[in-house]
């Protein structure tokens, strides 16, 4: 399939399930559903506080792909925290969507999900439970190191990257998607593991740390261990995707690092040492643009296009809010008559589905760019 006919792409998206927490089959955190970064992705997915359910959860996300003219949708599961010695911990985990949820949804849609597979590298059954998940069709695995308080500087880490070099159908590589850069949307429930998410760690991470009261500081990130984990890992062949470019969320581009933690510098030397397209190395890095459609990161879009073009893909981590940064004056007129007759929700929330909003947006953002095709580039992905 050539790039002018490939089909579009969203390749970073979430979907929620209540559960009972401890449930095996998946669950959500009492602290993470009193929290409001729930409520607002209740708001993006257009349920009312009262009437939630995990029913209405699933049907929220079929509708949402089933609707959008984007042609496929990687839908993520989140596997549990495991803790060092391998073990599972349902305690200290605020989110857990198994992979057979997911499988759930593509059962429904199969033409238009795709299977965004979960294992934490810490399980002893890493690569049984890998190996099933790429029987079943997985497209890629998700790790939030955060949240799911991998260390990227273990040396399990760097196993799980070799294995994942040749894991994928027919030797290929099963792509990784990591979470690079600070979470805010899907909590730890131990403050240390904020910064697993880091690919750096400079004088402003430290001054900020050190602010910080005994008990909730970050940990300080092994970097030559990290590193050496992933370089390894591609070097072997591994495909790794870093999430959102590594941008801070709410520290405009004039603050640099000064205000919030940035790694698109680090992960701009992946994506030019392992590029995506051409290249002589055997592994590939690319970035996605995912949660990238908000005015918070719209002043990083020119870092963004400085990136290499043949290494980056199009996501939205829906239902992280997603805006109509391009909306013209017509439709700010609509959104004000309908705030004043009391549609509040219309100040933030885009009409439409929010999937096509995102890739139209970053269409305007990035006309031509190689970003809405290079999805191409990845095994059976398109």
């Amino acid at each position: 399939m050539t790039p002018a006919t490939a089909r579009s792409v969203d390749m970073h998206v979430h979907v929620g399930i209540m559960g009972t927490p401890g449930s095996e089959s998946g669950f959500m955190s009492r602290k993470m559903r009193d929290s409001a970064v729930f409520r607002i992705f209740l708001l993006y997915t257009r349920i009312p506080q009262n009437e939630v359910s995990d029913a209405r959860l699933r049907s929220a996300a079929l509708e949402i792909v089933r609707s959008s003219q984007v042609d496929r949708v990687v839908c993520l599961a989140l596997d549990a925290v495991y803790d060092e010695t391998g073990k599972r911990d349902f305690g200290k985990t605020t989110m857990f969507v198994p992979n057979e949820f997911i499988l759930g949804l593509q059962r429904e849609l199969p033409d238009r999900i795709l299977f965004g597979a979960s294992v934490h590298p810490f399980d002893p059954a890493f690569k049984q439970r890998v190996t099933q998940a790429v029987a079943d069709g997985a497209a890629l695995l998700k790790w939030l190191p955060s949240a799911q308080q991998i260390n990227l500087a273990d040396g399990r880490v760097g196993t799980a990257l070799r294995f994942l070099a040749t894991a994928g159908r027919g030797g290929d590589p099963l792509p990784l998607l990591v979470h690079i850069g600070t979470e805010g949307a899907i909590m730890s429930t131990d403050p240390a593991t904020m910064s697993y998410d880091f690919l750096s760690w400079g004088t402003w991470d430290r001054f900020w740390n050190a602010l910080r009261p005994k008990g909730k500081r970050w940990a300080t990130p092994d970097l030559a261990a990290i590193h050496a984990n992933l370089q390894q890992g591609l070097q072997a062949g591994a495909c790794i995707i870093f999430a959102h470019c590594g941008l801070p969320y709410f520290a405009p581009r004039f603050l640099g690092k000064v205000a919030e933690h940035n790694d698109i510098d680090a992960i701009g030397e992946y994506l030019r040492k392992f590029p995506g397209q051409g290249g002589t190395v055997k592994g590939k890095a690319f970035a996605d643009v995912s949660a990238c459609v908000t005015p918070f990161r719209q002043s990083y879009f020119r870092d963004i296009g400085k990136l290499p073009p043949g290494s980056l893909l199009v996501g939205s981590d829906c239902p992280v809010p997603i805006f109509e940064l391009s909306a013209d004056f017509d439709e700010n007129m609509r959104d004000l008559k309908a705030v004043l007759e009391g549609n509040l929700d219309r100040i933030v929330i885009p009409q439409g589905n929010l999937l096509d909003v995102n890739m139209r947006e970053l269409r305007a953002a990035f006309p031509g760019h190689p970003m809405f095709t290079n999805a191409s580039q990845i095994p059976r992905w398109t």
